[in-house]
């Protein structure tokens, strides 16, 4: 595999029996693949391709490689060729992935595969594990973690316009990195011997605290809000969003054990898989409080990352992105969302029961 290879369909299309919601499987190869994490948008603002990770061969710790993939499934095109990337993200407003690798931030165009050196990276990606960045929605601010020459691991931050880099906090292990759609603020998780500790920052590099919730499973930021949405710990059973500060949370939905959930842009809608027992993907429109079904990822939910589904929704709404382990390998996967679809979740008129027969 090399950087710039492109590579014929390995799709699959068939049709979830129990939402009647065409999927398209996009890799199929003897490799495993995985989306990039249900915490950012991997899809191009119009919404015709969508980036992926493959790893380059059918080893354990074989190198991770960026896909680019056409959401109907005809195109796998290879937009990354390093043994160690760290810091993965992709930036829709400048329509390309950053990353880190060999003491450089590196930005590469999502069509002509361009690449361009952003920024001195003051950190080495941790050894034999992909790790995710963060990227503001106007594509001003990068962060990402990795291990410093010394052994401890740190988060750093770079202006993507002038390039300058700067360590922002040192501790063990960091993970989790997302940072606001308005760009004001990181939030970062950091192991430690005695557990996940959680942190925010301000997208400057100042004003570091811990973030006071732990009640939630995973999380994200909800849209432009300010607000966090994710999962409740068991035996929440519920989402939920938290404002930074407040006393409680907002649950927004209950009754079963959602595990990963992502928010639109507009903070409109949240799609979420479950676990425990694993019922499938839903779909909650917030202000009617709906919960649709969308499709059953056949997951094995395990230990490796790519045997979750980590869901998440594309700008329009027009796709969910998720993994799946069904074949045996980690693949990933999209779930068309037709507009008769969504009006129907939005109304709740999918979950309205069929009128029997009373002859019957």
């Amino acid at each position: 595999m090399a950087r710039g290879s492109v590579y014929g369909p390995e799709r699959a299309i068939f049709t979830e029996p129990r939402s009647g919601l065409r999927i398209i499987q996009l890799t199929h190869h003897s490799t495993i693949a995985m989306n990039m994490y249900f915490e950012m948008c991997s899809f191009t603002e119009d919404e015709r391709h969508v980036v992926l990770l493959a790893q380059r061969s059918a080893c354990r710790d074989a190198p991770w490689d960026l896909l680019r993939a056409r959401t109907d499934g005809s195109e796998l095109v290879q937009l990354t060729e390093c043994d160690a990337m760290g810091g993965a993200v992709i930036c829709p407003a400048l329509n390309a992935a950053l990353y880190f690798a060999d003491r450089e931030v590196r930005k590469v165009d999502l069509l002509s595969l361009h690449e361009t050196v952003v920024a001195e990276a003051p950190a080495m990606p941790y050894p034999n594990q992909i790790s995710f960045g963060a990227v503001d929605e106007a594509g001003a601010v990068y962060f990402a973690s990795g291990r410093l020459e010394s052994g401890r691991g740190a988060v750093f931050r770079v202006a993507i316009g002038s390039g300058r880099s700067e360590v922002v906090f040192e501790g063990e292990c960091q993970n989790h990195l997302h940072i606001d759609p308005q760009g004001s603020t990181l939030y970062f998780g950091e192991n430690t011997p005695n557990g996940c500790v959680r942190y925010l920052i301000d997208a400057n590099g100042h004003h570091l605290r811990e973030y006071g919730f732990d009640c939630f499973a995973h999380h994200t930021w909800f849209g432009r809000t300010g607000l966090m949405q994710g999962c409740l710990l068991p035996p929440g059973q519920a989402i939920a969003t938290y404002r930074e500060g407040d006393d409680t949370y907002r649950t927004l939905t209950q009754g079963r054990y959602y595990w990963h959930s992502s928010a639109s842009r507009d903070a409109q809608w949240i799609v979420a898989d479950t676990n425990w027992p694993r019922e499938g993907i839903f779909l909650l429109h917030v202000p009617s409080g709906t919960v649709t079904f969308v499709c059953d990822p056949l997951s094995s939910c395990s230990h490796p990352q790519w045997t979750h589904p980590h869901p998440s929704l594309s700008p329009s709404l027009k796709f969910v992105l998720f993994n799946s382990d069904r074949t045996g390998l980690g693949q990933v996967y999209l779930a068309e969302l037709s507009p008769e679809f969504i009006e129907q979740a939005a109304s709740g008129a999918i979950l309205k029961p069929v009128a029997l027969d009373s002859n019957r």
